[in-house]
């Protein structure tokens, strides 16, 4: 195996987790939440003078206030929302729906259990930002506990009562006390042992030990650096965990600068807080800003565009969450070695560049909110602060950019497969006669169903819907007319089958619009068509079409509009829509016959339906079921029903077409048979109306 090939798996691997598939999934319904409380931040934030005093003054004070409280329901409770997020997509995943219901709580309770301090009331303060590497662990530990628990025990319960939702719920009780009580006893366990209630506050006593040993030089910055990001990689914030180390040492540094500039002294310290902040960390941890320029560059995925896009504002403040838990940088695989690569590299060079007198050292003190070159300046007294900034950035997106693009790789790849496996799926259950809901499907495939669905409807709501057409041909290679096909190449998934592309607008509620802007686009087509050459041109009529009301009156009017003799249209009926129809349908398909339009029926067979709508309705053209014309070549039988329908054809007055014509032998088997038109790939696949309108130029296929 390759390196690449086993970097790949190793990917796929870690991305198709279990556990970190729920953290993933619960940082995104985290996602309304973060960006309320970024919004209320970036807006309390803005380091303008003006702008502060206003706001302080609006309503008296009142805005403030308000913008206050939002931050703290949002941003103040992270630990809580993420519990309950990535407790609540676990049981999702992988409970049954009254699990995933439970898990939530049971996450919660398990999380206060452990959390709470013993000789204290209950407090929010666990619910916030510092504690947000135990949110995530117990919300995990707890989540997987409780399910593996439920189905190990679920079935000696479920027998004592009817009701299904009261057998889990009572399957669910032994195993919801035992994981409340396991946290509760290892919160006894940590503060007997160690002496502290959390995980997270014993490994910040840790680490401000050391860094007091290491003092404020390069060595101590690269490892303070890299310490915090690689627990933000982790979900755990690097900063609040740090903050005692950022204050005790690298403050400290600060304040001997000050008290330097003051006595007339030239500051000494390099590695300060404001040096990393303003030098480093400018678009938050893992210098975002450099990710977020990278991506608006690089990036073609229309989703990652739109959040990157939505968090490129509050980035420029600093203030990085959205891209943090929303992209997401947390726990992506591809990310994590340029999320603590950059801010390492820039570490040093800042330092270097620092040393060498090339950039004042930092001696002012910059709100962490100052938009990128303005604190440089604000923070060294000179441009070549803000012009070191801007080297840094460009170190940044050049190292950012591999990554990117990679990410976009393995994502196109990776959505190719999954839009491959729910094409399989809809056309499966098609041939079974099933319908699954699609938005419902777990994982992969219901996100996907729902992502392409959301860019459809984008798409039908700016008209950008496309038609193709595919030629008709008799036996001389002479165009005789053509069949309108909705065709979609999606951006990252490729071409979308059309069955696909016909469920996602029926589940996404937007199907009739859809089918009103396939009919006019086809008139419109086939009046610029018709005036170059007069070849019948037919498109798709669904039973849900047939069974609007309005249906004449809207041909009618699209045929006055675009002044296309209705003998040019054609309308196709497939075999589900002589099933379904009513006597109501049979008499508005007879009066748009009555009006010229050619009723074609679509793949036509030998079977019951095809036989008795055939009785009872009137059709100008037939074509053929392509799994006839498919088997000519080694099944006679097929040879057989398509001369008996070539017969009926001929008794009954209509035409007859044979579609999916790919080989010259198919094309001459159908000619002997009696068979004059075809349809397929031997000719010419659905092209764009251009391609088609350039046929018409020469009329004849030569083969």
């Amino acid at each position: 195996m390759s390196h690449s090939s086993r970097g790949d798996w190793l990917i796929a691997a870690i991305e198709n987790n279990r556990i970190l598939t729920a953290v993933r999934n619960g940082m995104v319904l985290a996602l309304p939440a973060i960006v309320t409380g970024c919004v209320a931040l970036v807006l309390q934030s803005l380091p303008i003078e003006g702008y502060q005093e206003f706001l302080s003054g609006l309503a008296n004070g009142t805005v403030v206030s308000v913008l206050s409280l939002v931050q703290n329901a949002t941003l103040g409770i992270i630990s809580l929302i993420m519990l309950l997020t990535i407790s609540y997509s676990y049981g999702r995943e992988q409970g049954d729906g009254v699990l995933g219901g439970i898990t939530p709580f049971v996450a919660l309770a398990a999380y206060i259990a452990f959390a709470i301090q013993q000789d204290r009331m209950f407090t929010f303060e666990i619910f916030q930002s510092t504690w947000l590497f135990n949110a995530i662990l117990v919300a995990v530990l707890a989540s997987v506990l409780f399910i593996k628990l439920c189905g190990w025990m679920g079935q000696r319960w479920r027998t004592y009562t009817d009701g299904t939702e009261l057998n889990g719920i009572i399957a669910a009780i032994f195993p919801a006390g035992a994981v409340i009580l396991l946290f509760a006893l290892l919160n006894v366990a940590m503060v007997n042992l160690f002496g502290v209630p959390n995980f997270q506050t014993l490994f910040s006593d840790w680490l401000a030990a050391l860094f007091n040993g290491m003092g404020r030089g390069l060595i101590s910055g690269l490892v303070f650096v890299f310490s915090l990001h690689f627990m933000w990689f982790f979900g755990v914030h690097g900063g609040n965990v740090l903050d005692g180390v950022a204050k005790g040492v690298f403050e400290t540094g600060m304040d001997i600068n000050v008290q330097q500039v003051l006595a007339g002294q030239v500051p000494t310290e390099i590695m300060t807080k404001t040096f990393l902040d303003t030098f480093v960390l400018f678009g938050g941890c893992g210098t975002l800003l450099a990710l977020v320029i990278a991506i608006l560059i690089h990036e073609r995925r229309k989703n990652v565009l739109r959040l990157t896009r939505l968090a490129a504002v509050p980035v420029l403040f600093n203030i990085n969450e959205l891209m943090v838990f929303g992209l997401p940088v947390v726990l992506n695989p591809i990310y994590v070695v340029p999320f603590i690569l950059t801010p390492l590299v820039l570490t040093a060079v800042s330092y270097l560049a620092t040393v060498l007198g090339w950039v004042p050292v930092a001696a002012h003190g910059v709100r962490w909110t100052t938009p990128l070159f303005l604190s440089g300046y604000a923070a060294t007294g000179s441009i070549a602060g803000s012009l070191l900034q801007l080297f840094n950035l460009a170190i940044g997106v050049l190292i950012y950019t591999p990554f990117v693009k990679l990410s976009q790789r393995r994502a196109l790849r990776q959505a190719k497969r999954d839009v491959e496996a729910l094409t399989n799926l809809v056309l499966e259950e098609e041939s079974r006669g099933e319908r699954v809901a699609l938005f419902e499907r777990p994982g992969r495939i219901g996100s996907m169903a729902k992502s392409l669905a959301a860019d459809l409807e984008h798409l039908v709501r700016t008209k950008g819907v496309t038609l193709y057409y595919q030629p008709q041909v008799d036996t001389s290679g002479r165009m005789v007319g053509g069949e309108a096909l909705l065709r979609w190449e999606h951006p990252v998934g490729g071409w979308i089958a059309p069955p696909l592309i016909i469920r996602l607008a029926e589940e996404g509620g937007f199907l009739s619009t859809l089918e009103d802007q396939v009919m006019e686009y086809t008139f419109r087509d086939t009046a610029k068509i018709t005036s170059r050459h007069p070849v019948m041109i037919s498109f798709n009529l669904t039973a849900r079409q047939l069974d609007r009301p309005d249906i004449v009156e809207r041909i009618e009017r699209l045929q006055r509009k675009y002044s296309v003799p209705m003998e040019y249209m054609g309308l196709e009926l497939t075999e589900q829509t002589a099933l379904t129809s009513t006597p109501e349908m049979t008499e508005r398909l007879t009066t748009l016959h009555d009006l010229g339009i050619q009723i074609i029926m679509d793949d036509f067979g030998m079977g019951h339906s095809s036989m008795m709508y055939l009785q009872d309705n009137r059709f100008d053209v037939v074509k053929l079921d392509g799994s006839l014309v498919r088997s000519l070549a080694d099944n006679t039988r097929s040879q057989d029903i398509i001369s008996s329908i070539l017969y009926l054809a001929e008794s009954l007055k209509f035409k007859v077409v044979a579609e999916f014509v790919e080989t010259p032998e198919q094309r001459c088997t159908l000619e002997r048979l009696g068979c004059d038109l075809y349809q397929g790939y031997l000719y010419s696949p659905a092209v764009p109306l251009e391609k088609f309108m350039g046929f018409l130029k020469n009329c004849d296929f030569e083969l």
